[in-house]
């Protein structure tokens, strides 16, 4: 989702790392949300929502760092928008999930509709424009899709995927150490959380964090092609608290 123009961006601020979860009794999740990495509209600023184009050539490059963050991390759910450019991201950084790997049309950005491929400047003197920025859950782009339906697809997926307790019901082992023959490697598990890896879109990212963690609304996070953000939720009462946690986890 490309960055409207009028709205100030409040980057929100990981907390500090956590002591030792095993210790709660209630269910848990660790959940990482990728943004997929550059495409050539994100470089020329156009809205880019169904529009279903490739990453950038460099991608390779561009996406290595996370690649290496996540080489040694064991997942337990994987989710991808079914869109080009973020099963390109994944196949990137994690291709030995591609199995377990669920595509899921729901984590498809906004559908900019008729001002799909364009950018502020081209825009900014249309009135309905300007009143979609200050009214993004009132005004809908011209044949494009409303903020009820996008906000909705986006809860439907999180209810059958996060906030079910039957998605959750696995325990994951402690930390374990495997030996190669070359090095030491460290495959990192953590107690009885569960992991979920989702590759998705800057807007469903902040509409993701808006629903899984308190006080943080849609416009309070800015997240970058190839960011990683993660989410530690735990269940206290018939509530799911979150709160976004370093990534990668400290000592990877």
């Amino acid at each position: 989702m490309a960055i409207k123009g009028g709205h100030e961006q409040r980057e929100s601020e990981p907390d500090k790392p956590q002591q030792d979860r095993s210790q709660h009794s209630g269910p848990q999740r660790s959940i990482v949300l990728i943004r997929h990495g550059t495409t050539r509209w994100n470089v020329e600023k156009k809205y880019l929502g169904h529009t279903d184009i490739g990453l950038l050539p460099d991608a390779q490059d561009e996406l290595a760092s996370l690649r290496e963050q996540c080489r040694d991390i064991t997942w337990d759910d994987v989710y991808c928008s079914d869109l080009l450019r973020c099963r390109q991201t994944l196949a990137h950084i994690t291709p030995q999930v591609a199995a377990q790997t669920k595509f899921d049309a729901r984590l498809r950005e906004n559908d900019f509709g008729l001002w799909e491929g364009m950018n502020y400047e081209q825009l900014k003197n249309n009135p309905q424009y300007r009143n979609w920025i200050d009214h993004p859950r009132e005004v809908t782009p011209p044949e494009g899709e409303t903020w009820q339906v996008f906000a909705g697809r986006i809860d439907s997926f999180l209810h059958d995927h996060i906030w079910s307790e039957v998605t959750i019901s696995q325990r994951i082992p402690h930390k374990t150490i495997q030996k190669t023959s070359h090095q030491t490697t460290q495959r990192i598990s953590y107690g009885n959380s569960h992991r979920t890896l989702i590759v998705t879109h800057g807007g469903v990212i902040r509409y993701m964090l808006s629903r899984l963690m308190d006080s943080v609304e849609f416009w309070d996070t800015h997240v970058i092609p190839g960011q990683a953000i993660q989410v530690d939720m735990e269940k206290q009462g018939e509530h799911w608290l979150g709160r976004r946690v370093n990534f990668p986890p400290v000592g990877l």
